[in-house]
């Protein structure tokens, strides 16, 4: 993920986020079972999709600590 990703997802609004976020993690999931299933070679994407899943769990709930204080 380059740095101009990271200032692109930080800059959404939380639906957005949350819409993204939910994508990811159907794409985890799909790549889980491809690789249970043997179809997936490269096994590197579950660490890239971990991490922006986490990315924006962590801006999503930074944009609710700003609205709410």
């Amino acid at each position: 993920m380059r740095k101009s990703d990271k200032i692109a997802m930080n800059q959404k609004s939380v639906p957005e986020a949350i819409k993204l976020l939910t994508e990811k993690k159907k794409t985890l999931f799909e790549a889980k079972t491809k690789q249970f299933l043997g179809s997936l070679k490269d096994t590197s994407v579950f660490k890239k999709l971990r991490f922006e899943i986490s990315l924006l769990s962590s801006l999503i709930k930074n944009h609710q600590d700003v609205k709410t204080k």
